[in-house]
Formats: C-alpha cells, sequence, structure tokens
C-alpha cells in the first residue's frame, strides 16, 4: 500500500467520524502524506544509522535537524526523492563532520550569534509564506530561538555531543538563507 493509499484510507476513516467538506479532506489527506513521507524517511535513516553502529548519534542529528527545521522551514527539494536524498546527505555530512572536526566551546557563541541573526531575518522560510499572518511569523520565530537556545545547551553542557547536534544546526541555518522568489516555485514541501 502506497503513501496516498494510507493517506486516502485516514481520511475516510476521519471523515465517518466527523465529515468534512471534500477541499477539507484534500487538506488533511495532503497533511497526512507529508507527515507519513517525513516519518517515512526519518526511519529510514535512523535504521541506515543502527545498521552502520551509529544509531544513537543518527537520533541525535535527525533530532537536532528536524527540531529546528520543523519550526524555521529552510529550502525544500523538488521532489520527495531529492528531499530524502538532502536528509541522507545531511546525516552522511553530520557523522563525517563528528569524525573530523573538534569544535571547541569558544566558538558556540559565534554560531550561535550567527544562528539568531539568520533566524530573525530569515524564518519562517517556506513557500506557504501567504498563509502565515505576522503572528505566526512571530511565533515561528520565537519557538525557533527556543529550540536553538536548547540545542546550545546541550551542545554546552554534553561536548561529547557538540558536533552532532551543531553541525545539523549550521547545515539547517544555512538552508534559510535567503533565494529569488523564482528559485522557490515548484518546490517539495516535504
Amino acid at each position: 500500500m502506497s503513501i496516498t493509499g494510507i493517506a486516502v484510507g485516514f481520511c475516510n476513516w476521519m471523515n465517518k467520524i466527523n465529515p468534512k467538506s471534500q477541499d477539507e479532506n484534500k487538506v488533511i489527506q495532503y497533511g497526512m502524506e507529508l507527515l507519513l513521507d517525513n516519518i517515512l524517511k526519518f526511519a529510514l535513516i535512523q535504521l541506515m544509522g543502527i545498521l552502520i553502529g551509529k544509531g544513537f548519534d543518527t537520533f541525535i542529528i535527525l533530532s537536532s535537524f528536524c527540531g529546528l527545521r520543523l519550526q524555521a522551514g529552510g529550502i525544500h527539494a523538488r521532489t520527495g526523492l531529492g528531499c530524502g536524498f538532502s536528509m541522507m546527505l545531511i546525516w552522511a555530512t553530520s557523522l563525517l563532520a563528528d569524525t573530523y572536526i573538534n569544535m571547541h566551546i569558544s566558538v558556540l557563541p559565534l554560531i550561535f550569534a550567527a544562528s539568531v541573526l539568520i533566524i530573525w531575518l530569515c524564518v519562517p522560510r517556506t513557500i506557504n509564506i501567504e498563509y502565515f499572518s505576522s503572528q505566526d511569523i512571530l511565533q515561528k520565530k520565537i519557538f525557533s530561538f527556543v529550540i536553538l537556545i536548547v540545542l546550545m545547551a546541550l551542545s554546552t553542557f554534553f561536548p561529547s555531543l557538540r558536533e552532532l547536534i551543531m553541525i545539523p544546526v549550521i547545515l539547517e541555518v544555512l538552508t534559510l538563507l535567503p533565494q529569488n522568489k523564482n528559485n522557490l516555485e515548484g518546490e517539495y514541501k516535504g
């Protein structure tokens, strides 16, 4: 059964419990497809991490990256396959960086300052920005700051996890940097 099939089945089941209009069901189905697609990508990368003996490291990397990305947004791939490949690239880059980079605590304030500036200027980075009110945008910025502060604190208090947390944070913050409107059209929202 496909992700679309599961989402349709879920929407049909939910519609029996609480009937919705056809347009509302399309939105719910789309959201369910995105959720399932992202859970599948997360699970597959986590499984790969377990298979290479880096399950815990993979969990820290994906949690750091996805935790911030859920609020901040960022550049999206044009296809689901591109999105999955991008997540694998972020995971692999973070694992390699953890092996070869020893990030001293003194660089954390610099990373924090640059991240705060980019978050303030660019969050939320989404092609659906026209549906966000000014209050929604402010809330996304605040939640992004809170997540960043938590990740920075964890990096400070657990030096052995520093690169596993901060490399994905740096990569996510880089995906927030502005692009022109033409580059945003046709992006995949996964």
